[in-house]
Parts: C-alpha cells; sequence; structure tokens
C-alpha cells in the first residue's frame, strides 16, 4: 500500500521485529564493524529491563539491532533459541546473575584492570541497598560485576559463601557496621588523611538525632572515615 509510518524514537516503541514486506530506517544510524565484542559476558543474564525481543543470527546481529534503538545499552542472547532480549538499563534491571546458555553485554563496558582495591574495608559490612547478589571468585570479580551494573556504587563480600552483594548507595543503606568475615568496599573512596577536616571538630558539642548508623571507633579521625565511607 506504499503508507510512510514516521516515527517519533529509533527504532520505534519496542525495537526491530523482523517481517516481511516492511521496510525501515532511522534516519541516522552506526554500520560500522562492531568492534566491543571485548563486552560480552558468557554464562551471564542481565535479565529484566527489556525493551524487545527477536531471533537473530548471533551476538553481533543483537549489537546492530541494539544501535538501532533508542535508549537500548545492553543485550542479552540465548544460545539455545538464538532470541536477542534489548536492554534500557546496563546489567538489566538488577544486575548480572550466572545462567548457562546466556550471554549478555553492555554496549559500553570497562574492562581495565581493577586498580581501586585500596577502598577494601576488610571486616566491614555494607548491609541494605542490594539490587543483585551472586556467587563471585573474590573481590576483584565482584568489582567487575558492579563495573557492568546501571547505578552500582558499592557492594560487600562475604568470605565464607563468597556471596557478593551488589549496593546502589554507598556504605549500604544507612553505612557500615564492623562484622567479620565481611569485606566491603565503594567503587570510589576517599583515603587521603583525616587531619586536614579535624579542625571542623567542637569539643563538648553534641549534634542530637538524624542518626544514620553509629560503629564502635578508636578516635575521630577513625569515624570520619566511616562517615566519607556513608552517602
Amino acid at each position: 500500500n506504499h503508507y510512510c509510518y514516521l516515527k517519533s524514537k529509533r527504532g520505534g516503541s519496542s525495537g526491530p521485529k523482523p517481517y516481511a514486506g516492511y521496510n525501515s530506517m532511522n534516519m541516522e544510524c552506526d554500520n560500522s564493524p562492531v568492534k566491543n565484542m571485548n563486552c560480552l559476558r558468557e554464562g551471564i543474564n542481565f535479565a529484566s529491563a527489556d525493551i524487545g525481543n527477536l531471533v537473530v543470527a548471533d551476538e553481533e546481529e543483537c549489537v546492530r539491532h541494539c544501535r538501532d534503538t533508542e535508549l537500548c545499552v545492553a543485550l542479552t542472547f540465548i544460545e539455545s533459541n538464538h532470541y536477542c532480549y534489548l536492554k534500557y538499563k546496563k546489567g538489566g534491571y538488577y544486575g548480572p546473575t550466572v545462567q548457562a546458555g546466556y550471554n549478555s553485554m553492555n554496549m559500553v563496558c570497562d574492562n581495565s584492570p581493577v586498580k581501586n582495591m585500596d577502598c577494601l574495608r576488610e571486616g566491614i559490612n555494607f548491609p541494605g541497598a542490594d539490587t543483585r547478589n551472586l556467587v563471585a571468585a573474590d573481590e576483584k570479580e565482584c568489582v567487575r560485576y558492579c563495573r557492568d551494573t546501571e547505578l552500582c556504587k558499592a557492594f560487600t563480600f562475604i568470605e565464607s559463601s563468597h556471596r557478593c552483594y551488589l549496593k546502589t548507595k554507598r556504605g549500604g543503606s544507612t553505612g557500615p557496621t564492623t562484622q567479620a568475615g565481611y569485606n566491603s568496599m565503594n567503587m570510589e573512596c576517599d583515603n587521603s588523611p583525616v587531619n586536614k577536616n579535624l579542625q571542623c571538630l567542637r569539643e563538648g558539642i553534641n549534634f542530637p538525632s538524624a542518626d544514620l548508623r553509629n560503629i564502635i571507633v578508636a578516635d575521630e579521625g577513625e569515624c570520619v572515615g566511616h562517615c566519607r565511607d556513608t552517602e
């Protein structure tokens, strides 16, 4: 019938769908070779946060459909049926899960060496504010899962179970607690000497209420460190 449908979103409302006799295009597109396959996480599912899904030949075709879809920032490809799920959140809605036969990727990722382990607080738990938990080999793997998850700012790793709890708030929901066997870190931290702001200390003065958390510390300097770690 030669009808032309003008669209307000790249890829339509829910992304591309195969349909014989229909031809579609975005006014701007990226036809360059796919070079970001180093972002692919094999055996990982980015569950939910779906825009749409369709059957494709492989992960590279899935990438090209994501390029053509407004707000698409990630994808999951299922090996058994070749379904490609386009995602509007990095890591899916809650973050990665380990699942055989599922391969997922963010369109942009950070594969650089983990260099922020000086932010790790051993014997400290950041309770609450969890977005996802999964088993990880160690704290460095936990860092990489956090990198792949939208809004992940921190995590807690439990030594006994190797569970990695990804967090949406620095320091968890209400700040650090002392807990043996729990190691926590914010993805960004301030380890600079605290003596520079101890001139703000008011001796003999109480700041009542508005409490987030209480924790036993050695001195005011350690208290400053915990406050820095708390959103």
